[in-house]
């Protein structure tokens, strides 16, 4: 459906985007995943037309839009600030794009009352002020304004960012229902990991312009290609050497003793000592607790490690600041990469299987 070919995008010396090629796959919501900087917003831009190619292509359902105008490209965007005109109510924001296109009054109220009730936008909404209207209701206007020209391909940039914790998560999921509900192939650029994993069909984490890693949110997250994906996304324990060739004596074989290693949090279990258990068991003592409300993060000393476990009700327990517990760790969740004088970081060792 989308394809960058070798794409470049240069700012007078500095590139932004070197030799970037991907393809989306049609009705896919993809997400651009990335720090501040990366050249994810410089990618969605490139694609809408607002942005100048210095090298490279780009096709749109097997057509090359590289040189068109924006106006022409068949995409529909969403900025961060909506750019909503505070000037026009809601019904003449949604229409906007239909006026510049000639189409009749009467197409127009159709296709406008039309849009609305499917982004769950009243008719009385429809004739308020855009400054009335909540953050969510706004994002909605932003959403009906693109998807009401019928495009090819939505894109959305950091639509959620400007909005509050609750408000951010009520409207991932509307989001992603109504990308559902319009089979629309979408573009999504965040920087917030928790988006791109809860939204989104498959994910591309960028770094200083390049891709690091393309797959599922699964993927991303469990099977992190690369060691800025892995610290990137999600909260991970770095383990020392010793600790890994403790792990290694201890019958994780399939470890690279000299590999950098991490567990992700909730990989590390707290157990009694004693306890029955899968995995390896390390010797430890509870420094202090932070409460998340849903659950809890134990922070740890080993003889080598300082470690966070994430503990939960279903734990059924929560040991007490300075008691001795023992810290499982099952060596086939652990991540592995090359280290500083091995060479490339492209090569994943989980649980000693390179992948």
């Amino acid at each position: 459906m989308i394809t960058f070919a070798d794409v470049t995008v240069r700012f007078d010396s500095f590139t932004a985007l070197p030799a970037f090629s991907l393809h989306v796959e049609e009705g896919e919501f993809f997400t651009l995943l990335g720090p501040s900087g990366c050249g994810k917003s410089t990618a969605l831009r490139a694609l809408a037309g607002f942005v100048d190619l210095s090298a490279g292509d780009i096709h749109v359902a097997g057509k090359k839009i590289t040189h068109l105008p924006s106006g022409k490209r068949e995409v529909g965007m969403v900025f961060q600030n909506y750019a909503l005109f505070p000037g026009m109510n809601v019904r003449e924001n949604i229409a906007f794009g239909l006026r510049v296109q000639k189409l009749s009054k009467a197409e127009t109220d159709r296709r406008v009352a039309e849009i609305a009730e499917r982004v769950d936008l009243s008719r009385q909404q429809l004739d308020k002020q855009v400054a009335e209207l909540s953050g969510g209701q706004q994002q909605r206007v932003a959403i009906a304004r693109a998807l009401v020209l019928r495009p090819k391909v939505l894109l959305l940039d950091e639509p959620l960012s400007n909005l509050d914790a609750k408000l951010r998560r009520q409207l991932r999921v509307q989001l992603k229902e109504l990308q559902t509900q319009f089979g629309i192939t979408t573009v999504y650029v965040t920087h917030d990991q928790d988006e791109a994993l809860s939204m989104s069909d498959r994910i591309a984490v960028l770094d200083q312009g390049r891709i690091e890693q393309i797959g599922t949110p699964q993927d991303i997250y469990e099977r992190s290609a690369t060691e800025f994906v892995c610290t990137f996304v999600g909260e991970v324990n770095r383990l020392s050497r010793a600790l890994v060739g403790t792990l290694v004596t201890a019958g994780a074989s399939g470890l690279d003793a000299d590999a950098t290693t991490y567990a992700r949090i909730e990989k590390v279990k707290v157990v009694r000592p004693g306890t029955a258990h899968a995995g390896i068991a390390v010797p430890a003592t509870v420094d202090s607790h932070t409460y998340h409300g849903m659950h809890n993060v134990c922070h740890l000393r080993t003889e080598h490690d300082r470690l966070r476990a994430v503990l939960t009700a279903h734990d059924g327990w929560r040991p007490c600041t300075g008691e001795r517990v023992d810290l499982v760790v099952d060596p086939d969740s652990l991540l592995q990469y090359p280290g500083a004088n091995a060479g490339s970081q492209d090569v994943v060792a989980v649980a000693g299987a390179t992948r």
